[in-house]
């Protein structure tokens, strides 16, 4: 009898377990089948691709509060040439690296993302006046980042055009299909451009199923800046009908259109309202993202009401690539109004730099060390000729040259060791030093404001060719002065290279002036991008530090 109990207690408790085990599956497969279980893990998505950065990653925290949208678009435009911060000074903001970075975030943390570019991604002029000789090579690189980064489309506008366009195209459309170069109402497109342009371009984008197009066109205003022969552009009216049609053909859902105008500026008084005007005629793009006159572009679209009643979004963003803009899709599942949107821009600060951890294989760092590696390479330092330096110009008669700091000391020993203490004096060995990327010494563009003369008749050169004139020295504000050396008591020499110099007879309006144009000039290299510590009376901290007046004077 004990075992027939025992026997039955252990059928009961299996009949029991089978049963909970069989109500628990079952309870599985209905959680599955309506999503109840994917609700949960998708607060946990993995990762279809390797990332540059740590898994852990937060949402940026501009975005953290956003529900995770079907799609997001990163927005950009008018980085100048800006591929990354010089690093003179910190904290400086902008840079490809970082904007990789941070797209890299979104996508750890499951976003689907695509992104678009404006254009006006080359620079018109090498700074300090310097010319264009790096522009076609620095739109190669970002162009190839933009790559790396997950660009789908990219229009182009002025700076592009300066280059020529012919040559833009040449070195990286005419062998890369993505990002695909878009211009709607640029004529004679496949006869100037084959296969290099197109009209308009469909996205492929991962993760979504929602069908997007993107288009741009060039507006009047800028076409008459643009001064390349074999660029023209025709009514944006007819391009863009033809490329709706199109669009409208392959069931694209969201319309997005790169005009390359403003929104609103006032060139001779009158308004000018190109990009409102292109909104409203064209209400079936839902996004329309244009040029902006404003450093920090604004956070705030400007919403277009139509008379369907639906809305269009109307975004600007700002120069040098200092900030992105993030596009949130919402699919509604209402055909009427199939998406809501949400939006904000996000600075690329030093939140996004690369973490030591992530820096092997980084994809945009080993862009960027190529890039310095070809200027050496291709001996971009010889391709920039030597202008006459306005000492030069000054003295038709004579033949001034620069001489290097050390011919100073003798005469100006006071100036020459407030020069030595200063960070001035070495000014050079930074550059040596740099890294990420490293031969900063072989960029022209940080040898002009890191050396005497360069660009000017006798000034710096190379190391080796003129190892005197490394460093910011006495010349690069007095100008060349052998002709000084040679003749120390000519005074009119010493006017010469000395504008700086307070007269006798100065009063205080004449000295504000005076300090006001030494504060000018000290910004051809000290600007506002490469030294941010300049802003808030940065010159009047930072004057007395490397002022001399003769002592004789005084």
């Amino acid at each position: 009898m004990t075992n027939n109990i025992f026997l039955n207690s252990v059928r009961t408790f299996w009949i029991y377990t089978t049963a909970s085990f069989c109500l628990i599956l079952a309870i599985c497969v209905l959680s599955f089948q309506f999503g109840l279980f994917q609700q949960v893990f998708a607060q946990e998505p993995k990762s279809k691709e390797p990332v540059a950065i740590a898994s852990t990653t937060p949402v940026p925290k501009g975005l953290s509060k956003w529900e995770k949208p079907d799609l997001a678009i990163i927005l950009t435009a008018q980085q100048h040439g800006y591929l990354l911060p010089c690093g003179c000074s910190r904290p400086q903001v902008g840079g490809l690296e970082r904007r990789y970075n941070f797209v890299q975030a979104l996508k750890t943390n499951g976003w689907n993302i695509t992104a678009v570019d404006l254009g006006d991604l080359s620079q018109k002029q090498g700074p300090v006046s310097l010319p264009n000789e790096q522009g076609l090579i620095k739109y190669r690189y970002a162009m190839n980042a933009q790559k790396k980064i997950g660009y789908s489309a990219v229009g182009f506008g002025e700076y592009e055009t300066a280059l020529p366009l012919f040559n833009a195209l040449a070195e990286y459309a005419l062998n890369e299909p993505s990002p695909r170069v878009v211009a709607a109402n640029l004529l004679e497109r496949d006869k100037e451009f084959p296969d290099q342009v197109a009209a308009w371009h469909k996205m492929e984008i991962q993760g979504t199923d929602i069908k997007v197009g993107v288009t741009s066109v060039v507006s009047p205003n800028v076409a008459e800046k643009i001064k390349d022969p074999r660029v023209k552009f025709g009514p944006s009216k007819s391009a863009l009908d033809s490329v709706l049609k199109e669009m409208n053909q392959q069931n694209m859902q969201l319309r997005l259109l790169l005009y390359q105008g403003v929104l609103n500026r006032s060139p001779k008084g009158e308004p000018v309202t190109e990009a409102l005007k292109a909104s409203q005629t064209f209400p079936e793009f839902q996004i329309l993202m244009c040029l902006s006159e404003e450093d920090e572009p604004s956070a705030n679209p400007v919403v277009v009401n139509h008379e369907n009643k639906n809305q269009s979004l109307i975004i600007r963003m700002g120069t040098k690539g200092k900030y992105v803009g993030i596009l949130g899709v919402y699919k509604t599942g209402n055909p009427t109004q199939p998406f809501k949107f949400r939006y904000t821009i996000e600075q690329m600060s030093e939140d996004y730099l690369t973490p030591e951890s992530a820096k092997k294989n980084h994809p945009v760092m080993e862009l960027m060390e190529s890039y310095a590696k070809e200027l050496k390479n291709e001996n971009y330092l010889s391709r920039f000729g030597q202008a006459r330096h306005p000492v030069q110009v000054s003295a038709p008669n004579s033949n001034p040259t620069y001489v290097g700091s050390e011919k100073c000391k003798k005469c100006h020993e006071s100036a020459y060791d407030v020069w030595k203490k200063s960070p001035h004096s070495h000014a050079y060995q930074t550059l040596v030093d740099a890294k990420e990327p490293s031969l900063r010494q072989y960029d022209p563009e940080c040898i002009v404001c890191h050396t005497v003369g360069f660009g000017y008749q006798s000034g710096f050169s190379t190391f080796e060719k003129s190892p005197l004139l490394i460093n910011v020295g006495c010349e690069s504000c007095h100008g060349p002065s052998s002709e000084h050396v040679k003749k120390p008591n000519d005074e009119s020499w010493y006017k010469l290279i000395n504008p700086w110099k307070s007269s006798a007879m100065e009063t205080p309006a004449d000295k504000e002036s005076r300090l006001g144009r030494v504060d000018q000039f000290c910004q051809k290299c000290h600007d506002i991008d490469n030294d941010v510590t300049w802003t808030n009376k940065g010159f009047e901290r930072k004057w007395p530090k490397v002022a001399h007046p003769n002592p004789a004077a005084e």
